[in-house]
């Protein structure tokens, strides 16, 4: 029988050498990721900030206006059009037409 310790050996030395080179790479690309994401959350960061900035200025700039512009609108009051019969509706719709057609 054949002693293959020694094969055994120089293989487990190569396939070691192997895991650390693929391990050295992986860790290479995990950096590189953290990177980039530290770099875009960084810069998401800083536009939330800024938006934050931006509505709390508004917010400021809307509390000091005028208590008119802030008041709710009001449903739009019906006319004396829409408050009439239809038939009477009927009879002014007449009128402006003729007044158009009359001009």
């Amino acid at each position: 029988m054949c002693d293959i310790r020694e094969d055994l050996r120089e293989r487990v030395s190569i396939l070691g050498g192997q895991i650390n080179l693929v391990q050295g790479q992986f860790d290479k690309v995990i950096e590189q990721l953290k990177l980039e994401h530290d770099s875009k959350l960084h810069h998401l960061k800083s536009e939330l900030e800024l938006v934050q900035m931006v509505t709390g200025i508004e917010d400021r700039r809307l509390a000091s206006a005028p208590s008119a512009r802030r008041a709710e609108p009001q449903p739009p009051q019906p006319t004396l059009e829409q408050v009439q019969s239809p038939q009477s509706r009927s009879d002014s719709l007449t009128r402006k037409i003729s007044a158009v057609f009359v001009r």
